[in-house]
């Protein structure tokens, strides 16, 4: 409890500006789900669901005699590490709309 990189910042962010990271988080997530950009983990399922989905997953590549690499992250402190300029670039790759990047880059800045 005593080491302070434990513990993040309050966002204290104006009303507004909430409504408007909603609107993009929602435009972001039409995007990669309509383009089927994620893995199927999305928010509002369950973690035992998703947990017992991967492992079916898994359980077939085993049984199939392929490889399966995994990584965890703990995406809890990740926003503050990964670069901006990153965000941005991964963003373009997915063909993001570019008033949506430009939206992200300037509250990123």
């Amino acid at each position: 409890m005593s080491d302070l990189s434990n513990y993040r910042p309050i966002s204290l962010t104006n009303i507004p500006c909430k409504i408007i990271e909603g609107l993009i988080r929602d435009h972001l997530m039409k995007h990669f789900t309509d383009n089927n950009l994620f893995n199927n983990f999305l928010k509002g399922r369950s973690t035992m669901l998703q947990l017992l989905r991967i492992m079916d997953e898994w359980t077939k590549c085993l049984e199939s005699g392929r490889q399966i690499n995994v990584i965890y992250a703990d995406f809890e402190k990740a926003f503050g590490k990964v670069a901006h300029k990153l965000i941005v670039r991964k963003l373009r790759y997915y063909k993001v709309n570019e008033s949506v990047i430009f939206c992200v880059e300037s509250f990123l800045c």
